[in-house]
C-alpha cells in the first residue's frame, strides 16, 4: 500500500509540473524590460458592469488575480497583443481586456485634443530631477520631484512652457523643456512651440554674462548669471524679447539680444 501511495504521489507531482510547464509555455509575454515603445500610462476601467478582472496572464481562461471596479485607474500600462494590456492596481500588476480600458484624455476637468497628446516622455535637460507642480507654473505647489531620467505617462502638450502628465499616479505639470519623447501620442505635439524653437545657443553682447531670470521679465527674479560665451540648450522664444533656455540644469528666460548662434 506504502509503495501505491509513494507512485501515485510521484505520478500526481510529474502531472502538475507538466501542467505548470505547459500553462508558463502559453504564456508568451513582451518583455518590456527598459523599451517604452508598448507603453500607454495610466487608463480607466470601463465597458463592464461593476468590475472586470486583473489576470495573471493574458488569457481569459488565467487565474484572476482581482476583480478592478468600473471606474478604477491603473498605471503602468505596456499593450500586449490584440486582446489584453498589462496594467497595476494596488501594487498588483496583471493583464485586462482591452475592450475594458479606456485612455485618459488630460485632467479631470479640463478638455483636451488629441492632437495635442504626447504620449510619453522621458525627464532630461536637469542637474538631477524636475518639478512636477499642481498647475502650470513655476510658482505652484512642488508636489514631486521626477528624478532624471525618468519616465513620465499621459503626456499633453498645455502651452508653450508647460505640459500635463502623471507619475507614480500623480498627476501635475512639468516643464516642456525637461521633457523628451519616448513613445506614444505624438512626438511633433510636443514641440507645440516648434514655430519659436531655437535650440541651441551662446551668450553674446554681454560684459560678462546675461541674466537667466524665472521670468520672461528684466524686472523678475534673477536664477543665474550666465557667462558670455557659454552655452544654453532647448532654447525657443517666448516673445519678441525673450527666449526660455536651458543652462547647468536650470530653466529660465534670457534676453533674445543676448543669445547667438
Amino acid at each position: 500500500m506504502k509503495k501505491i501511495r509513494v507512485l501515485f504521489a510521484t505520478v500526481l507531482a510529474l502531472a502538475l509540473l507538466a501542467g505548470l510547464c505547459s500553462a508558463q509555455a502559453a504564456q508568451t509575454y513582451y518583455d518590456y524590460g527598459t523599451s517604452y515603445d508598448y507603453l500607454i500610462g495610466a487608463m480607466e476601467v470601463v465597458n463592464c458592469a461593476s468590475w472586470t478582472s486583473l489576470r495573471s496572464y493574458p488569457d481569459s481562461a488565467a487565474p484572476r488575480l482581482m476583480k478592478v471596479p468600473v471606474g478604477a485607474i491603473v498605471s503602468n500600462c505596456y499593450y500586449q497583443d490584440e486582446k489584453f494590456t498589462y496594467c497595476e492596481y494596488n501594487g498588483v500588476g496583471g493583464y485586462i481586456l482591452n475592450s475594458n480600458l479606456s485612455f485618459i484624455y488630460g485632467p479631470l476637468g479640463y478638455e483636451y485634443s488629441v492632437d495635442d497628446y504626447v504620449g510619453n516622455c522621458q525627464i532630461v535637460n536637469c542637474a538631477s530631477y524636475a518639478s512636477l507642480r499642481d498647475y502650470p507654473s513655476t510658482n505652484a505647489n512642488l508636489l514631486v520631484r521626477v528624478p532624471l531620467g525618468e519616465i513620465v505617462t499621459n503626456v499633453f502638450y498645455q502651452d508653450e512652457r508647460f505640459c500635463y502628465c502623471i507619475y507614480n499616479g500623480i498627476e501635475g505639470y512639468i516643464l516642456s523643456n525637461n521633457l523628451n519623447w519616448v513613445s506614444g501620442g505624438s512626438e511633433s505635439a510636443s514641440s507645440g512651440y516648434d514655430s519659436t524653437w531655437i535650440g541651441d545657443a551662446w551668450i553674446v553682447n554681454a560684459g560678462s554674462w546675461a541674466s537667466l531670470r524665472e521670468l520672461p521679465d528684466t524686472a523678475s527674479y534673477r536664477l543665474a548669471k550666465v557667462p558670455l560665451g557659454d552655452k544654453v540648450t532647448n532654447c525657443y522664444m517666448v516673445n519678441d524679447r525673450f527666449a526660455c533656455c536651458t543652462w547647468r540644469g536650470m530653466v529660465g528666460y534670457i534676453l533674445i539680444d543676448n543669445l547667438g548662434w
